[in-house]
């Protein structure tokens, strides 16, 4: 039985969600399911060069961003995650540590071998605890 499903979102990506969050939708609606949205924020490299706090505010404002992109697609109460480090990684961990039951996730356009599977996609779908469900564009 499938309770919480999770959407990554690349807000700078369309492809990640046009597709995607309709999809998710669909399956949170089918299995009565909660339906999550998670964006990662690369890890920010502290250089000697730079301010302590620099990059503190973009959390708040990929926030802002996935809310905007979630809103647009009718969606105004998904539970938003903003986690920061590599994109594969973060996304297991949340999906475990939450205990989703369902990673929605769209496919990236890509070269041979690799047709729209990207490194990240890849990672997840091997590893995942949990079902993947892959939209493809």
């Amino acid at each position: 039985m499938v309770t919480k499903i999770l959407l990554p979102i690349d807000h700078t990506d369309e492809q990640s969600w046009k597709k995607a969050l309709p999809m998710a939708r669909e399956q949170a609606k089918h299995y009565g399911a909660e339906l999550h949205a998670v964006s990662v924020i690369p890890e920010i490299i502290q250089l000697p060069n730079l301010p302590a706090n620099y990059g503190a505010g973009a959390k708040d404002h990929v926030r802002g961003k996935i809310r905007e992109i979630l809103a647009s697609g009718g969606e105004s109460e998904i539970t938003i995650h903003i986690e920061q480090g590599s994109v594969y990684r973060e996304i297991l961990k949340l999906a475990h540590r939450e205990g989703f039951d369902m990673i929605v996730m769209a496919s990236a356009k890509g070269d041979f071998p690799n047709y729209e599977i990207g490194p990240n996609l890849a990672r997840v779908v091997r590893n995942a605890h949990c079902s993947v469900v892959v939209v493809r564009s």
